[in-house]
This record gives structure tokens, C-alpha cells and sequence, in this order.
């Protein structure tokens, strides 16, 4: 696994230098007031790309129907004050459901270049949208979590591809070699994923809780 996790660096790298450069290019946009981010929340680039999985045959009609179930479970949790039923939903939203929307775009390369403009985008809002250090937190979890998740992804399609590059004897073996790899980002977003849903919830909770003084 260790000569494999080497083999992968190279990969995790370039995506991770993607994303910061895309935030940052965002956040100094932002700052600077060369955008709005009002304006880009209504841009076609955006919306297409935030609606994407929607549009895969079958997967999409899925989609539609776990958002109803989640919005009306989500409601449910509220009225309730239930933090574990909230808790346990957050989780399931983003390790499972938002988890394989990501590995779907990686599969397919092209789509997740669109991600670009998202990080973009959520960089110039964090320019100009107060936040907390909770807020950050939360972000730094969840999408922390789909970085690794992402970058394993490419690493599995990337090695199949050009196994020889990667200098894999067969691509069997570079198949299941990022395989591995995948597996172990998708268990590491886990625990990423738990401190992130656990601090949406009780922001959340405390929020609804405020409103309904």
C-alpha cells in the first residue's frame, strides 16, 4: 500500500495545487471586487455544473427522489429537535450520496474539471460573506473529505488508462491497485466527514433553535 500511496502523490498533488489556486484566485477576486458573488451564483456555468448529476439517465431520477425523501426527513428532524436523526442525515448526504456524484465526475475527467469554477465561485463567497471559524470547519471537513475521494478516483482512471506509464505490468492490476486506493480515500472521508457532520448539526440545531425563540 505504501508503494502505491507514492504512486498516487504525484495525482493527490496536482489536484490539490488545482484547488488551492482555484480558491485563491477566487478569494483575491472576490476581495478585490473584480466579482460579485451574487452575480456568479446565476451564471450558466454554475448551475450547469451544480445540476449535472441530475442529468445521467436513471442516476438522475435516484437523485430526485432521495432529495424528496431528504428534505422531508430533514423537516422531520427539525420539528423534532432531533440532533442524531439530523446528524446521522448529514452524514449519509455527503459520505454516500454527494461521495459517489464526485466519483461519478472523476470517472468521467471532463465533468469534474467544471469543479474549477465552483471552487472558484465558493472562493470569492467566503471574500465576501461574513463567516465563522465553524462555518470554516466544516467546510475544511466535508470538502477535505471529497478532495481525497476526487483525487483516488483520477488516480483509478488514470492508472487503468496509462498503466504502462504508471508502470503497471497489466491494467488488471492497475484497476484494482486504484481500487485500493479508493477505498482507503473513502474511509478516511469518513472520519473527516463525522467531525464535519456533527458540527453542521449542532450550527444548524442552534440555528433553528434561535429562530424559533
Amino acid at each position: 500500500m505504501l508503494l502505491l500511496l507514492k504512486k498516487a502523490k504525484h495525482i493527490f498533488l496536482i489536484v490539490l495545487a488545482i484547488y488551492i489556486l482555484s480558491y485563491g484566485a477566487g478569494y483575491l477576486a472576490g476581495k478585490l471586487g473584480w466579482v460579485n458573488y451574487r452575480t456568479l451564483k446565476d451564471s450558466p456555468i454554475l448551475k450547469f455544473s451544480s445540476n449535472l448529476e441530475y442529468k445521467v439517465p436513471g442516476y438522475g431520477q435516484l437523485l430526485e427522489e432521495y432529495k424528496k425523501l431528504h428534505n422531508e426527513l430533514r423537516d422531520k428532524y427539525l420539528n423534532e429537535k432531533n440532533r442524531w436523526g439530523m446528524g446521522g442525515l448529514i452524514f449519509f448526504n455527503n459520505w454516500i450520496v454527494a461521495n459517489i456524484s464526485m466519483i461519478i465526475r472523476a470517472v468521467f475527467v471532463l465533468p469534474i474539471s467544471l469543479l474549477i469554477f465552483g471552487k472558484f465561485f465558493q472562493g470569492v463567497v467566503f471574500a465576501q460573506v461574513p463567516g465563522s471559524s465553524r462555518i470554516m470547519t466544516i467546510f475544511l471537513t466535508e470538502f477535505g473529505g471529497y478532495y481525497l475521494v476526487i483525487s483516488a478516483t483520477l488516480c483509478l482512471v488514470f492508472w487503468t488508462i496509462f498503466y504502462k506509464r504508471f508502470r503497471f505490468i497489466i491494467r488488471r492490476r492497475a484497476f484494482l491497485s486504484g481500487l485500493k486506493i479508493l477505498g482507503l480515500a473513502y474511509l478516511i472521508s469518513a472520519i473527516t466527514m463525522i467531525i464535519g457532520s456533527i458540527i453542521e448539526t449542532n450550527f444548524i440545531m442552534s440555528f433553528f433553535d434561535k429562530l424559533n425563540m
